[in-house]
């Protein structure tokens, strides 16, 4: 997915706008590297921070070469993934070892993306 397409979802928690400019900083100098922002139906599970630098990106305006850098970032489909499947898969687990749905804790996700791709970037999820 690539920032158009994730652009109306909403942080699943309040943002420090420093830490947004560190990744607005490291975007533009870098590119996007790292985990993608983790998309579970039509909300974040992962990526706040991340997606309201991508925001502050897109509403940039001023030295042509640096607009036009935003936006071959912004068009970059490795910003997110829908990891929808991966999740439910996880619950309906859940379900079956144990006769009950779990409530979402955003601070404890690792559980839901357990035997995934996204075990690779465990390191860079602080709600792993």
């Amino acid at each position: 997915m690539n920032f158009w397409q994730i652009k109306g979802k909403y942080g699943i928690n309040k943002t420090d706008q420093k830490k947004v400019e560190e990744i607005k900083k490291s975007i533009l100098e870098k590119g996007w590297i790292g985990c993608p922002i983790l998309i579970n139906g039509d909300e974040l599970l992962t990526g706040s921070h991340r997606l309201e630098a991508l925001k502050q990106l897109n509403d940039y305006e001023g030295d042509k070469e640096i607009e036009d850098r935003i936006s071959d970032i912004l068009d970059n489909d490795d910003i997110a993934e829908d990891v929808t499947d991966i999740v439910e898969a996880n619950f309906q687990k859940f379900y079956e070892e144990n006769g009950y749905y779990p409530d979402i804790e955003y601070d404890q996700i690792g559980w839901m993306l357990e035997g995934s791709w996204v075990e690779e970037y465990e390191e860079e999820i602080g709600e792993w």
